[in-house]
């Protein structure tokens, strides 16, 4: 029964390897590794930029 199952997924799946990539793999079908990588270092640069500015502007508690 588990051999019939294993070969029924591994024939009617869309996309074969582990289910946690689908969403990589959709991202990577319509997007480049190097915007990929564009948007990380924009989005840590940011993270960056506001967590100085917070600190720099912020009140301590008295």
């Amino acid at each position: 029964m588990e051999a019939a199952k294993a070969a029924s997924e591994k024939t009617f799946s869309p996309r074969s390897g582990p289910r946690r990539y689908k969403l990589y793999d959709r991202i990577k079908d319509h997007v480049s590794l190097r915007t990929i990588d564009i948007v990380i270092a924009v989005t840590a640069a940011l993270i960056i930029v506001l967590l100085v500015y917070g600190i720099a502007t912020g009140n301590p508690a008295p």
